[in-house]
């Protein structure tokens, strides 16, 4: 029950503030969030061992072929913050039935503008990268 809280916060921020966030690539789509962890309810925070902070947050991607079923993939990626300084994302599968998501977690400090690289790897599929940049804001509890 409480991985399904999870997932269903994490699909409705991800529906909420970044319905468009996705970048296809020949018949597969990654989608990607990046929230607040104050937006998770401490338990489940805990559950995921996600720390809950104003200066935190989770990347969440999920990979979707062209039938609209999530796939198994490699994800591996870093941040690169304006003075160059690089901090590695350390991906993380979960698997609801048969939703498939891949969360990581991250600090920054407020205002600070993230540029994301990642790399995600499904068998038989040379990998994809993807790249966005976002500016980060602390976060204040609900």
């Amino acid at each position: 029950m409480k991985r399904r809280a999870l997932l269903s916060l994490i699909a409705l921020l991800a529906t909420t503030a970044a319905a468009d966030q996705f970048k296809s690539f020949d018949g597969i789509d990654v989608h990607y969030v990046v929230v607040n962890t104050l937006f998770l309810q401490p338990d489940i925070a805990a559950r995921y061992n996600v720390t809950r902070a104003n200066d935190r947050a989770i990347v969440n991607l999920s990979v979707i072929d062209d039938n609209g079923t999530a796939l198994s993939a490699e994800v591996t990626g870093s941040t690169i913050n304006l003075l160059s300084q690089t901090a590695p994302l350390q991906f993380a599968e979960i698997k609801e039935g048969e939703a498939i998501y891949y969360i990581a977690p991250l600090r920054y400090t407020d205002k600070d503008v993230l540029r994301f690289r990642v790399t995600i790897t499904v068998p038989d599929r040379a990998p994809m990268n993807l790249e966005f940049q976002q500016q980060m804001f602390l976060g204040v509890a609900p």
